[in-house]
């Protein structure tokens, strides 16, 4: 069997624990030079899409001047490595010190126990979705969420994995206009 990268979704927020959450009503995405996955244009569009759509389904109004918040994403995604060896053998009983410096065993029938092992090198992309909140009066961030996964080769699994990590965002979002925190 062949192992794939065994990573879960991890989601994480950090906010301004200072910032009044309870008085933000309205929002403006804004483009940055980072904001955009510049080789597919069109999952860029994508995201921004939910993106506003997940702040509009949480009670806010997108508005054109004057903002609560301005929000914008970026997305980063590195290539990692993963080592899966398989190893087959037979077992067996007791064990030995061969000629060799190493350690033995005997099978069922007295003889010495043979068995391999193959490792292999597995390639994935991991992505990390990144999205903040700035105080359009003060300038200053005051939340920032983030989303990490196995990339999926697929498009509309990659969607529905952006989907999953606002969704959870949104959960961590609720919690802290309820005072109950991350």
């Amino acid at each position: 069997l062949i192992a794939a990268p065994a990573m879960a979704q991890k989601v994480n927020i950090d906010y301004a624990s200072d910032f009044d959450f309870e008085g933000v009503e309205t929002f403006k995405y804004v483009e940055t030079e980072d904001s955009s996955i510049k080789d597919n244009p069109m999952m860029a569009d994508r995201v921004v899409g939910m993106i506003k759509s997940e702040l509009t389904e949480g009670g806010l109004r997108e508005v054109d001047g004057d903002p609560d918040l301005f929000v914008t994403y970026h997305f980063l995604s590195e290539e990692r490595k993963q080592l899966s060896t398989t190893s087959m053998g037979m077992g067996g009983y007791g064990g030995y010190w061969d000629d060799w410096g190493g350690y033995g065993g005997y099978d069922a029938f007295g003889g010495p126990m043979m068995g391999s092992s193959v490792t292999r090198e597995y390639s994935y992309e991991e992505g990390t979705l990144i999205i903040d909140a700035y105080d359009s009066a003060e300038k200053k961030m005051v939340w920032r969420g983030s989303g990490t996964v196995t990339v999926k080769d697929k498009p509309e699994k990659q969607v529905k994995q952006v989907e999953n990590i606002l969704k959870k965002l949104g959960k961590k979002w609720d919690k802290i206009l309820a005072g109950k925190g991350k």
